[in-house]
């Protein structure tokens, strides 16, 4: 069973910290239906003294332990914190940040969410790194740690072991990121589609590894695709229209994603299919239109090639519960 260790700072926001703590609820919850071994304990590390904390509005939150006296955990996750807390110290005490050192060397995940990620900051464990934020913040954050390579994107970066987010929706994007590296791509598909933050077809593709890069308009381009997976452009239109050559748009979409943009475009189109399979009752025929794919008999086999099952099997074997 893994351990998520939340880091629980004063004046974080409650709305951040239960999110995740609502996410592996909704996880626990899907693995029992599935018959499934618990995979994961959560527990709250106060990033403070005592274990008794105020987030933002002054809401308690009791922890489970102090992060300098905490058992190691495999993923730590720093909720986003408010703006006017962020003026305050917020280094962790000498304990903490060595708790912090020993984590961050064994390469284990870090998850910030938006402003969350100044704790770790003031450590000088993430220097070098990108780092994902929230936009009004990313001035007065670049000029505090300057060191650390901060960004204001959709969705989430990765860089090495650290995932961050600038926004709530990017936050479950990370976390199913996360969780389809660590369970599998079926049961992530799953649990996206039970997420109640916005229809499932709505939410960002489960495509670990393709957000390592930091080529701002090789991701407006993922961004595109991931918003309209059913248009059908050549990669000539596709360059066109984000301002490449044919050759340099293929050249550094693959550098950055390892993909190359139609093999990136039909990843993002298997995905939606498996999300509408899953959360709707729209035929298979019907599904194939939706995410672009006229030829019916292609989409079915292009599906089993990439899931292993025909999109009928898939639906059977993932269907919601």
């Amino acid at each position: 069973m893994k351990s998520i260790g939340i880091v629980v700072t004063p004046g974080c926001w409650a709305m951040s910290l239960f999110a995740v703590t609502d996410f592996f609820r909704i996880v626990a919850l899907l693995e029992k239906q599935a018959g499934l071994q618990p995979g994961y304990r959560v527990r709250l590390l106060a990033n403070a003294p005592g274990k008794r904390l105020h987030a933002a509005g002054s809401h308690a939150i009791h922890t489970d332990a102090c992060l300098e006296k905490a058992a190691p955990s495999d993923w730590l996750v720093f909720p986003a914190i408010e703006g006017p807390a962020l003026g305050k110290t917020l280094a962790p005490s000498q304990e903490a940040s060595a708790y912090l050192a020993r984590h961050c060397e064994t390469q284990r995940a870090v998850l910030s969410l938006s402003t969350g990620i100044v704790p770790l900051a003031a450590t000088g464990l993430v220097n070098g790194l990108r780092i994902n934020t929230h936009w009004a913040f990313l001035p007065t954050l670049q000029q505090r740690y300057t060191e650390c390579h901060f960004r204001a994107r959709e969705s989430y970066l990765q860089d090495r072991w650290l995932y961050s987010t600038s926004s709530l929706h990017g936050s479950f994007d990370a976390l199913l990121a996360l969780l389809a590296n660590d369970r599998g791509d079926h049961f992530a598909q799953l649990c996206a589609a039970h997420l109640l933050v916005s229809s499932p077809i709505q939410m960002r593709p489960v495509l670990p590894g393709t957000r390592r890069h930091d080529d701002a308009a090789i991701l407006a381009v993922q961004e595109w695709l991931e918003s309209n997976p059913q248009a059908s452009l050549s990669l000539e239109q596709l360059a066109s229209r984000f301002g490449f050559s044919e050759r340099n748009l293929k050249r550094r979409f693959t550098l950055a994603t390892g993909l190359a943009p139609h093999l990136y475009l039909q990843k993002v189109r298997i995905d939606r299919a498996k999300k509408l399979l899953i959360s709707g009752a729209l035929s298979v025929q019907q599904i194939a239109h939706q995410v672009g794919y006229e030829n019916v008999s292609y989409f079915i086999r292009l599906f089993q090639r990439e899931a292993g099952d025909t999109p009928a099997q898939w639906r059977k074997t993932n269907g919601a519960y």
